[in-house]
């Protein structure tokens, strides 16, 4: 995956700026209208999709943007909840989520390797964004250690929403404007 428009420094001004403002936006009207699914094994945890434009905010524009997008929602939602510490795990799940998919996409790899990229970095992610969560979890959380496999759980499915709808997005807004991926490269 190549950034688009990198070169230019208004494009990734906007295009960062649209997509921090939509994870802003969905978080806020998720937390108003009651979108946000709660996790059956543990009703306070609840799913969103706040993770899908900060993925787009990656794969469109590169990880400075992708992390700036995750500041949004660490900003976000910090400004509901005064302790800041939902905002901070939120942040910190889908910062991992990000890096997670950044390192596997920045590895210039062969073409048969080429064919399976996209599952190989939707596995770290995942799997990246369960191991930090599990160690902020034991670090900061000691008392829930006790539930970490049901917590484990959930932040692998909240990571495969994320990573999938971030693809899906992403490969949809590339199919309808092929320009892009021509200007991409």
């Amino acid at each position: 995956m190549s950034r688009l428009y990198t070169k230019r420094k208004s494009i990734f001004i906007a295009g960062t700026a649209i997509l921090g403002a939509t994870v802003a936006v969905l978080d806020w009207l998720s937390k108003i209208f009651s979108l946000k699914v709660p996790f059956p094994l543990l009703i306070f945890l609840k799913f969103d999709v706040i993770g899908i434009p900060a993925v787009m905010a990656y794969l469109l524009f590169g990880p400075l943007s992708g992390v700036i997008a995750c500041l949004v929602a660490f900003l976000s939602i910090s400004f509901r909840d005064p302790t800041g510490f939902k905002g901070f795990m939120k942040g910190i799940a889908e910062l991992a989520t990000v890096i997670g998919v950044f390192l596997v996409l920045r590895v210039r790899s062969p073409l048969v390797l080429h064919k399976f990229k996209k599952i190989f970095a939707g596995i770290s992610s995942v799997t990246l964004r369960v191991v930090v969560m599990a160690v902020a979890i034991v670090f900061l959380l000691p008392t829930w250690i006790v539930s970490l496999p049901i917590l484990c759980l959930f932040n692998a499915i909240q990571g495969t929403i994320s990573i999938a709808g971030g693809f899906l997005v992403y490969e949809a807004i590339m199919l309808r404007l092929p320009s892009l991926r021509t200007a991409n490269k």
